[in-house]
């Protein structure tokens, strides 16, 4: 549970609540998809994994802003330079990939209940 704080923290608390909700509403409504292959449940998947990902490049799009944004002004300052901005610039990339890492997951997961609910619905249609 650590690693899941760890990475809200990282990518920035806000756009991370965007990615876990629609993240969650995506994996609840294709786990019920996968239990009850109904078609008119397919509509929704695709709009909230759709919400999913814009969500996940918004947030990466702004955590990489404020990296670079921070990086920049360390630049300017005394005793900062191009050493210490180098080294904000690394690990502010590598917190960056959080949205990313938390998105892409629930993307995922969605999918592959996606394809199960699509898996039935398609061997009940061919035999009804």
């Amino acid at each position: 549970m650590a690693g899941m704080w760890t990475l809200i923290r990282n990518g920035g608390v806000p756009p991370m609540m965007f990615i876990l909700v629609f993240g969650l509403l995506g994996l609840g409504s294709a786990f019920y998809f996968a239990v009850r292959a109904q078609r008119r449940s397919l509509g929704f998947i695709k709009s909230i994994s759709q919400a999913v990902l814009f969500a996940t490049l918004a947030a990466t799009a702004a955590d990489l802003g404020a990296t670079l944004y921070a990086a920049e002004k360390a630049w300017e300052k005394p005793g900062g330079g191009p050493v210490h901005a180098a080294h904000m610039i690394v690990e502010g990339f590598a917190e960056s990939t959080s949205p990313g890492i938390l998105g892409f997951s629930f993307l995922a997961l969605t999918s592959m209940l996606t394809a199960v609910g699509r898996r039935r619905l398609d061997e009940r249609e061919s035999a009804g």
